[in-house]
């Protein structure tokens, strides 16, 4: 009962009948065939496969080719699917930055994406504990997306303080002594990059890259549930940078 309880929550399951369907019990098959194919593409799909579709969506997204994942103009078959239980593929942890709406970079549609916002997408219990119920229900990719003109990273750098803002700022801190530490030792590198102030955006872009990394790294530190799906090959983790400028996604080869 306590299984079919969390599939309930996770799933969006309006009955307790399809979560016990889902948990592999017997029940009549469902006739719509939208429905069952929105249902099975989850069974079929690997890590492989559900990044390569990312990958595609952003692709379109950035050329100006969307297809709202083939919803156009009415997306309403797809919230009568998804409404009788849903099947995402993938979960992204991303800033709260309104470029940054993960459904829309990657070309989605309502029931595609799970996905986590917080400001400058960093890690605590909560995010973490969101995830692990997301691949618990059959999500095969975790993007970590962070994005290029981060306000709460150049807060951070500004040593920005606001009431419970602050608390998240700290949170970056270590992404910019790790960059800074970096610049110190490749003077190459430092002169690339310019001068180290808020208002220097290439700066920034190193900052918020650095603090996505930071949080794929937490996830797996944090995470025994997420490590172990990721080092059997059952979830692919990603890191990533977005850029609001030309829309594309840049993902790291982690």
């Amino acid at each position: 009962m306590i299984r079919i309880f969390l599939l309930v929550l996770a799933l969006g399951a309006t009955t307790a009948a399809e979560a016990a369907m889902s948990a592999g019990a017997t029940a009549a098959p469902a006739q719509d065939p939208v429905l069952m194919a929105y249902r099975q593409r989850q069974a079929d799909a690997t890590p492989e496969s559900v990044f390569a579709w990312l990958k595609a969506g952003n692709a379109k997204f950035a050329s100006g080719q969307s297809d709202h994942g083939g919803y156009v103009v009415d997306a309403r078959e797809r919230i009568q699917v998804s409404g009788k239980g849903q099947r995402p593929l993938a979960v992204v942890l991303s800033c709260l930055d309104s470029r940054t709406t993960p459904e829309l970079v990657f070309d989605m549609s309502v029931g595609d994406l799970f996905t986590t916002r917080v400001g400058a997408n960093v890690i605590s219990d909560d995010v973490l504990g969101g995830m692990e119920v997301a691949i618990d229900s059959g999500a095969k990719v975790i993007v970590v997306m962070g994005h290029t003109n981060c306000g709460g990273v150049g807060a951070a750098c500004n040593n920005a303080e606001l009431e419970h803002f602050t608390q998240l700022l700290a949170k970056i801190k270590p992404a910019i002594q790790e960059v800074n530490t970096r610049l110190d030792a490749d003077p190459a590198y430092a002169t690339e990059v310019g001068e180290r102030v808020c208002t220097n955006r290439r700066y920034i872009k190193e900052l918020s890259h650095a603090n996505a990394q930071q949080s794929y790294r937490q996830i797996l530190a944090q995470s025994k549930f997420i490590k172990e799906k990721v080092d059997k090959g059952e979830v692919k983790l990603v890191s990533a940078l977005y850029d609001v400028d030309s829309g594309k996604v840049m993902f790291d080869q982690n």
